[in-house]
């Protein structure tokens, strides 16, 4: 009887949840939600946080940024039918510029000059997609990190933005040599660089050159004097964290040969809701759209962190994920923005995955679909390897108005009748198994298995160990043991390896202190003897030769 009971309830809610959103007046959710199929591609050779991913030529390349340990890393890799080439760049370039040109080739410039993010770098440098091969052509006129650049007429690039340093716009001529052209009005990181003309930019953005917000609605122009823009004081282009390497190469939807100079870029207001502002020349307007962005699916809020534009299919894709282990994207029809109604939306959303974070590069494939590419699960210090194809290009059946919260609603009441009548024994295998174990086993208990993990068959000795590995091996996501190694140590799970490392390192030492410190190093499952010696006095505050002089006698 009390089941009986019980199934009216859940009955009763769900027609209450589908009347009210069957109803006439559907002007908050009035967008399909559509399941999107993921491919796992290829892993790349080396995890990666800070690079930059883009098609060159006809082939997928990720360039530079950091890997392991917050270290920069001068190398490239492009993805060919055998998986991802290693290729190795002639400067490091991490949170750096990186541009295509009309040339065919690849500029890419500045970045953060030592690990850890410290400083920033002057190095210039193209990349020829048909030769695979980089080439040094010069220094910036000063150091950078986390900038933007455009290409105007000429093979002139125009860049601004920087890290802890002062701005400037500067051009570089396209052959060598880089001069510093305008002053700025606003220091910032990371700016939007737009062409509005052959031989003009637009320069704005909403993040000082030291992380801070800016309340500024100034926009500055390579030529003429600053706008100010009324639209900027309610509506900020998403933080450069959020929304990396925002260029006009993946939010421009004009045809600048025809001389339309358009553009759309994800913004948000002081609520934190995201809209799409769509730039003409100097105008700035809000895309109409037939309901606002949404910023939660039917299981999690929604945070977004990726943005590109398909002219070819007149779409704009927003990139984000939800606690709840999901891709989400949200794909705008802009050109049908004019419309009574304003530019459909379709929220597309993935299974749970277990090796995806956030602060992933995003780009725009050949066919439509996009390719997420590396990020992390919270820590500069632990990259992610992991690349997906999320497949958005394929045409769908049109729905409803509300046809997508229909059976989001109808899974409900299954669901629901389906607890109620087998008391919850039953559960879908793979990633709701994964989530009752996450859901029944609590941090400390995750990390004693973790301690046992180390303690018992040292993995740590491993040289190329990564979170992903040890997750793999107790059988949790990528994100719930991040976590549980940052609550219970307060580390990442790097410096939390590193730690095990030094002290097998020290055994070492002292049971054969005749040892070479290279050999102890990789024995201890350091990468490099240089890694061993960094690691070993941030954790002791000696050298290892200190640190054995001292011991031994």
């Amino acid at each position: 009887m009390k089941r009986l009971t019980l199934i009216a309830v859940c009955l009763t809610a769900a027609i209450a949840v589908l009347a009210s959103t069957a109803s006439t007046d559907t002007t908050e959710t009035v967008y399909s939600i559509v399941k999107m199929q993921v491919e796992r591609l290829p892993d790349l050779r080396i995890p990666r946080m800070g690079h930059v991913l883009m098609y060159a030529g006809d082939e997928l390349v990720a360039f530079g940024g950091h890997t392991d340990g917050f270290v920069p890393t001068p190398t490239a890799e492009r993805l060919t039918d055998n998986g991802w080439k290693m290729m190795d760049m002639v400067y490091t370039h991490d949170e750096g510029v990186a541009i295509s040109l009309s040339s065919g080739k690849v500029m890419l410039a500045g970045g953060l000059r030592e690990e850890m993010g410290v400083g920033q770098t002057y190095g210039v440098e193209l990349y020829d997609p048909a030769t695979h091969t980089f080439k040094g052509v010069g220094c910036l006129d000063r150091k950078r990190a986390f900038a933007s650049a455009a290409e105007i007429e000429g093979g002139r690039v125009i860049i601004a933005g920087n890290w802890y340093n002062d701005d400037y716009i500067e051009c570089f001529d396209g052959k060598s040599r880089c001069d510093s052209v305008a002053p700025v009005s606003v220091q910032r990181v990371r700016p939007c660089v737009l062409p509005m003309a052959p031989d003009d930019v637009m320069i704005f953005g909403s993040i000082d050159t030291k992380g801070n917000t800016l309340s500024s609605n100034m926009v500055d122009r390579l030529k003429g004097e600053p706008l100010e823009v009324q639209l900027l004081d309610g509506w900020h282009v998403l933080k450069w964290g959020a929304i990396p390497h925002l260029n006009s190469g993946n939010c421009a939807i004009g045809d600048e040969k025809k001389g339309e100079y358009a553009y759309l870029l994800p913004v948000q207001n002081h609520d934190g809701q995201t809209a799409l502002m769509l730039v003409r020349a100097t105008e700035f307007s809000l895309l109409n759209t037939v309901c606002p962005i949404p910023m939660r699916s039917p299981w999690a809020d929604i945070g977004y962190y990726g943005f590109a534009v398909d002219r070819k299919a007149q779409r704009a894709y927003l990139v984000g994920s939800g606690q709840d282990g999901r891709i989400y994207v949200t794909a705008v029809d802009y050109a049908k923005a004019a419309n009574d109604k304003g530019a459909p939306l379709t929220l597309y959303y993935s299974d749970p995955l277990a090796y995806f974070g956030s602060d992933n590069n995003v780009a725009l494939m050949p066919e439509g679909d996009l390719v997420v590419a590396g990020g992390s699960c919270g820590s500069n210090f632990e990259p992610l390897a992991s690349v997906f194809r999320l497949k958005v290009a394929q045409s769908h059946k049109a729905a409803s108005p509300w046809q997508g919260m229909f059976w989001v609603a109808m899974a409900a009441i299954v669901a629901l009748i389906a607890v109620v009548m087998w008391g919850g024994k039953r559960r879908a295998a793979g990633d709701e198994l994964e989530h009752e174990r996450q859901t029944a086993e609590s941090s400390k208990q995750l990390f004693e298995r973790i301690k046992q993990l180390m303690d018992k068959q040292q993995v740590y000795l491993k040289n190329e160990l990564h979170l992903a590995d040890v997750a793999a091996m107790l059988q949790v996501s990528q994100l719930q043991m991040s976590r549980c190694v940052k609550k219970e140590t307060g580390e990442p799970f790097t410096m939390f390896a590193n730690r095990y490392r030094v002290e097998h390192a020290k055994r070492l030492m002292l049971e054969q202190p005749d040892t070479k410190l290279a050999a102890v190093a990789f024995s201890s499952g350091f990468a490099t003897e240089k890694s061993f010696f960094r690691v070993f006095k941030a954790i002791t505050g000696l050298t290892p030769k200190e640190w054995l002089t001292n011991n031994l006698g």
